[in-house]
């Protein structure tokens, strides 16, 4: 099953023009938000509060892998950057990506399941 990540977004702050730190938000099955980042999703350690300048996140198999990756976003007004504070995943990338023929505007990729990760849920759009 396949997904789509809208990776479009204000890039007028100078230290989001790395496109690689910049936050890509999916939507899983059960309508968690979560963050995609180099082939694999994160769910948040807490909910998000108002006022809150950043947000912890767990590897989305930190249960069914006993995965301990995480990172954490700094929310700004020209896109969410990423900071990894530990990459140390205990199980295949979950996802692989595809462009698509969608116009460059739109920006937009194609997450399919990466069959080597077993147990993985499919996100959707």
């Amino acid at each position: 099953e396949s997904s789509f990540v809208d990776t479009s977004g204000d890039q007028g702050n100078t230290e989001a023009q790395d496109n690689s730190k910049i936050a890509q938000y999916v939507r899983s099955n059960r309508g968690t938000d979560l963050v995609y980042h180099e082939g694999n999703t994160y769910t948040p350690n807490e909910k998000l509060r108002e006022g809150q300048k950043s947000r912890d996140w767990k590897c989305s198999m930190y249960h069914k892998a006993k995965c301990r990756a995480r990172l954490v976003t700094r929310i700004t007004g020209g896109g969410d950057i990423i900071h990894v504070t530990s990459n140390l995943h205990t199980h295949p990338t979950m996802y692989t990506t595809q462009k698509t023929d969608i116009s460059v505007v739109d920006q937009k990729l194609c997450l399919e399941r990466n069959p080597l990760c077993v147990n993985t849920r499919s996100i959707k759009m």
